[in-house]
């Protein structure tokens, strides 16, 4: 009856042994045939414990535990016959390569130290012969491991002494080692063998055959578990077939496909995150709240001693359809019922992944490669006869065809040679998120950021807004940070090493951190038909690891449509776009346009956008210097401006701004087509704003409109020049016509030259446009914020060709705009941009 209620408690406790909790879903409890109990032993459950209870849990807790992938003990008919499988081979073919030497051994010795009731044989395996290949391995064992106890060091003592060399070339070879593993096992309680093959793909099928026929337990009491590393294949079909070979001989439960990143502990808690605080966030991880996803793996390193392997995959094949994907994967997937249901979760995956729409055209993606990449094949002696294409930089952006993330782009990039060390996961929420009592300046707050490594704050660790309730997630603390203050910064108490982790999870029969043979061709048929469209791209060239010139990397993204800033950083816009290209369920997007900066949206959330930047600028300037000076062009466009600052109301510092004009037409300030008229109409009278800070242009004194002998243009900007500090206006608001003239400076015209004057006659305009008085180009450059406005279809011709980088202020006024040392704004509505 004790044997009974300790079974009962250690199901209620969820009592761990080797590693599983009973909480997991792929445990079964034998209590009845373990012991040959019937029913009514079981129903005693007040029974009062003895002083010999706690000897009981642990007993049926290790007696009758049995997993569903693999044994742990037998499952005898009488008691008599019961004992513990505890007993785990590993083998790591390349056991002396790369791999081995800078992670599986020292993840092996992390777990041969802190799960000491497994009975262990490590075995290294190599081409080598055993004399040299034991000196080897043990060199490099006791170079990777560093003790500083003595605890530690006696453990590290007994590791070496069960660490072995095997030669495996030859069936022979394999034969002779199953011998070795078949002796241990006698003298053992086998649970099972696990088989780590770290050599390059090419081999994988040819070692596999090896092991399955000269290495399989001759029973099928213990597990036999293979484990493959990454690249599996180069493309579908590549995939497709290495998976089929190695089914031969492996079932899909027995295989153990590894992307090591997601062994990672900030990778490994995204789903518990998500899982735990799913009443908080998971109603805002959808297309109604996302503006977009980040995904990034940054390196500062170039290829080194990989340019051989490097020049046959690139960084997609290398990074982007494996690691990034999988992270990808785990923020939109679907949450499980249960964190603990493998199955459930890989199910989730595969779904998710048949939702991506795969990437067809060159256009979603863009590729670059590092200054010196060319001269390190060259060296290796690769591609000697001809300059290698090969990718070391790219940015593509993934589309989800499904309710919750329809229309939200996810951008995966990846590098060698940049500027920063960091993999990073950023959420970034759309500005329309009210929380009560909270500013509404989201600048710093608008995004969730899985940081895995490296980056600003440099260790692992999940940022999230403290606009949102503070989460509580197991295994992590909250820590502060310099610049940080916005953020709740979750780090974990335990960091571990991502092979450590895997690992672990191979001798524990866990499937959910491997990749299954669906899920691997199916993240190939996502990317192989854009690796197909790129291979006659040429990638742009970058300098490496210099902060200053990578802006040749700049980038712009849209819906399902990506393109660098062109050349010397220009944005190229292409005839070519179409609606579905176009950024659905984002207000407006910022991004580059001929070396500036770039805002784009639909007409009236572009309105919003620059009213809002426009309130900023005027809030900086008044409280640096008091007042905040702006001048403002004429034209059709800014009438619905003027009427969102308008509305603004009391929040806009009207009794400090001054408002001027950049040009105006040469009839009465009352006309209808005058610009003065304009301000009035839309801004002036639903505003309090001081008379004496409203600055028109003095186009009628003695003699008539615009009359030269009159002098009008040489007052304003003898105006100017008292009034505005240094001839720098805080912000200038232009406009450009399909023409490309902007304020009242038409092409081949006179005006265009003047650098003696600030302000002038606009001479020689076109016969039927209207004289006028303009601001000069040297004026206009000299201010602090230039916002040049362009809205409307009729404008898509003439914003086509200034996307190409064309300097000709004669023919194009507007290219002669270039703040000496301000900064300029393109604010382009999608029917301009777009047509």
């Amino acid at each position: 009856m004790v044997i009974s209620m300790a079974f009962y408690l250690c199901v209620a406790a969820h009592y761990t042994t080797f590693g599983w909790t009973l909480a997991d879903k792929n445990i079964e409890l034998w209590p009845i045939r373990c012991f040959g109990l019937d029913s009514h032993h079981l129903e005693c459950k007040s029974c009062a414990m003895s002083s010999y209870s706690f000897l009981a849990v642990v007993i049926v807790s290790v007696l009758c535990v049995r997993t569903v992938e693999g044994d742990v003990i037998d499952s005898p008919q009488n008691t008599s016959q019961l004992h513990v499988r505890n007993h785990v081979t590993v083998a790591i073919i390349g056991g002396t390569g790369d791999l081995a030497r800078k992670k599986l051994w020292i993840s092996l010795f992390h777990i041969y130290t802190n799960f000491p009731h497994y009975n262990f044989t490590f075995l290294g395996c190599g081409l080598m012969e055993p004399g040299p290949g034991q000196k080897r391995l043990k060199e490099i064992f006791v170079s990777t491991v560093a003790c500083r106890d003595e605890t530690c060091a006696d453990k590290k003592e007994k590791f070496l002494h069960i660490l072995q060399y095997h030669k495996v070339k030859t069936e022979a070879d394999y034969k002779a080692l199953n011998l070795l593993i078949e002796k241990k096992a006698k003298e053992n309680n086998e649970a099972g063998r696990l088989f780590y093959l770290s050599i390059p793909p090419f081999a994988y099928t040819d070692v596999a055959k090896k092991i399955h026929f000269c290495c399989r337990p001759v029973t099928k009491h213990p597990w036999m578990r293979i484990v493959l590393e990454k690249p599996f294949g180069s493309d579908t079909e590549s995939a497709q077939v290495l998976a089929d070979e190695i089914s031969q001989y492996f079932s899909e439960d027995e295989i153990y496909r590894v992307d090591h990143y997601l062994g990672k502990t900030i990778v490994r808690s995204i789903l518990p995150f998500r899982f735990s605080s799913r009443k908080a966030f998971e109603p805002l991880l959808n297309k109604d709240h996302i503006e977009h996803v980040e995904i990034a793996l940054k390196e500062v390193n170039n290829v080194k001693d990989r340019v051989e392997f490097y020049d046959e995959y690139g960084t997609i094949r290398d990074v982007i359809q494996n690691h990034l994907t999988e992270l990808l994967v785990l923020l939109a997937m679907e949450l499980p019922e249960n964190l603990s249901n493998h199955t459930e979760i890989q199910e989730k995956k595969l779904k998710l992944l048949g939702q991506i729409r795969p990437l067809t055209s060159a256009k979603q993606a863009v590729i670059g490669q590092y200054d010196s990449y060319a001269n390190e094949v060259s060296s290796n002696k690769l591609n000697s006869t001809k300059a290698s294409d090969t990718c070391t930089f790219a940015a593509a952006v993934v589309n989800i065809d499904s309710f919750r993330w329809q229309g939200v782009p996810f951008v995966l990039m990846s590098g060698k040679a940049l500027d920063q060390q960091a993999t990073y996961v950023k959420v970034v929420f759309k500005n329309n998120l009210f929380k009560f009592g909270q500013s509404r300046n989201f600048s710093e707050q608008r995004q969730i950021i899985f940081n895995i490594a490296g980056g600003d704050i440099r260790v692992p660790s999940i940022l999230i807004p403290k606009t949102f309730e503070k989460p509580h997630i197991v295994d992590f603390e909250t820590s502060e940070e310099p610049g940080m203050q916005h953020y709740y910064i979750m780090k974990p108490t335990n960091d571990i090493a991502a092979h450590h982790g895997l690992l672990l999870d191979v001798i524990h029969g866990k499937h959910s951190q491997f990749i299954t043979k669906e899920h691997l061709v199916q993240s190939w048929k996502i990317w192989t038909p854009l690796l197909h469209k790129l291979s006659k791209t040429k990638p742009v060239i970058y300098p490496s690891n210099n902060i200053m010139q990578l802006s040749v990397l700049d980038f712009q993204f849209f819906k399902d449509r990506i393109n660098f800033l062109g050349s010397g950083g220009d944005t190229v816009i292409d005839d070519q776009y179409s609606d579905n290209m176009l950024p659905h369920n984002v207000a407006h997007v910022d991004n580059y346009f001929r070396q500036q900066k770039l805002t784009s949206g639909h007409l009236d959330d572009l309105f919003k956008k620059l009213s809002s930047d426009i309130l900023l600028f005027a809030d900086l300037a008044v409280r640096l210097q008091g007042v905040f000076h702006m001048a403002i062009s004429g034209g059709k466009s800014p009438v619905r401006l003027l009427q969102h600052l308008a509305e603004l109301g009391m929040s806009f510092p009207w009794r400090y701004t001054h408002i001027w004009f950049v040009d105006e037409r040469c009839v009465a300030l009352n006309d209808e087509r005058s610009n003065f008229n304009m301000l009035e109409s839309n801004l002036l009278q639903y505003v309090t704003i001081p008379y004496t800070n409203i600055h028109p242009m003095p186009v009628e004194l003695h003699h008539g409109m615009c009359n030269a002998s009159d002098n009008g243009d040489n007052l304003y900007a003898q105006y100017i020049q008292t009034s505005v500090p240094s001839k720098k206006f805080d912000l200038i608001l232009l406009g450009t016509g399909t023409d490309g003239h902007t304020a009242s400076l038409f092409p081949n015209q006179p005006s265009l030259y003047i650098t003696s004057k600030l302000v002038t006659l606009a001479t020689g305009v076109p016969r039927d446009v209207s004289e006028r008085i303009t601001m000069t180009l040297d004026l206009v450059n000299q201010a602090e914020n230039i916002a040049v406005l362009v809205a409307g279809r009729e404008k898509h011709d003439i914003i086509h060709k200034l996307s190409y980088g064309v300097e000709n202020a004669t023919q194009y006024p507007i290219t002669g705009v270039k703040p000496i040392n301000g900064q300029m704004t393109w604010y382009i509505d999608y029917e301009a941009l777009f047509g």
